[in-house]
């Protein structure tokens, strides 16, 4: 009963989460589970999800490239003094100053090694064109980023920047469903307010119909736990029906083929 309350806990830091809802995913009262939690844990409810929210923060801050601002909103804060007030109560120093400071991130040492928010957000996207570089791999080994090499030998080739695209995996197959180990993966980008160079074989439309998103950060390694724990959360959505069609691994910055853990990527599942 524990473990469910604190995978609940943590895979719905970026929401308000109440003694309510924990309640309802173990049948207990909320004042019955309330006195069980603070007991089990040593410190009370309230305190543990707000040191959560704060060790994932401190993930986000030394593991990847997310700005301020939306580190905050991913771990449940709306404003950012009260997450500066929160952080510094627990790290001692400010969101910046540990991302900083690699002394005080071996100070304290790093509580989450990846993030799953299973609070999944429908809405309907609007297509996009994409310039995509097709390959095959699986998609649960870091070699499948070797094909982002071409993809920044390409950006070079137009006289572009990785920051001036958005960056997508396309996922032609689920591996749970199939088994296979070497599937379709293409990384494709869409430019940020510009036209590139038309060219039919190069070019795909990324994103068209209706989707759920999931987010999640991790290693590599963890990919195949954490999109397993994702689709069995889809498949619990009672109004939800997965339809046909390619997921999609929005990523927040350009992969590095050398370095590719710890991204914080956003997936699209189609459904209807």
């Amino acid at each position: 009963m524990i473990s469910e309350v604190l995978v609940y806990i943590n895979n719905h830091l970026g929401d308000k989460i109440t003694l309510e809802q924990l309640a309802a995913v173990t049948g207990y009262s909320p004042s019955h589970l309330h006195k069980k939690l603070s007991a089990e844990l040593g410190i009370s409810l309230g305190k543990y999800i707000q040191n959560q929210r704060m060790h994932t923060a401190a993930y986000f801050l030394a593991m990847t490239r997310l700005p301020l601002n939306e580190i905050r909103y991913l771990v449940g804060f709306e404003d950012d003094s009260a997450f500066g007030r929160a952080f510094r109560k627990l790290y001692l120093v400010s969101p910046l100053q540990y991302r900083k400071s690699q002394r005080h991130q071996q100070a304290s040492p790093l509580q989450a090694f990846r993030y799953i928010s299973t609070s999944g957000t429908v809405s309907r996207v609007q297509p996009q064109t994409a310039r995509v570089f097709a390959s095959r791999g699986n998609y649960f080994d870091d070699s499948i980023y070797n094909i982002w090499r071409d993809v920044r030998t390409y950006i070079r080739s137009v006289n572009r920047v990785p920051e001036d695209f958005e960056h997508y995996a396309v996922l032609h197959e689920c591996p749970h469903v199939t088994g296979n180990r070497a599937c379709r993966y293409d990384a494709a980008i869409v430019p940020k307010g510009f036209n590139l160079p038309v060219d039919p074989y190069l070019q795909t439309t990324v994103l068209s119909g209706t989707y759920i998103q999931f987010n999640f950060c991790s290693r590599v390694q963890d990919y195949k736990a954490v999109t397993a724990e994702v689709n069995t959360t889809l498949a619990r959505q009672t109004k939800l029906r997965h339809r046909p069609g390619v997921s999609y691994f929005k990523f927040d910055s350009m992969p590095d083929p050398d370095k590719p853990d710890h991204l914080l990527i956003r997936w699209y599942l189609p459904v209807m």
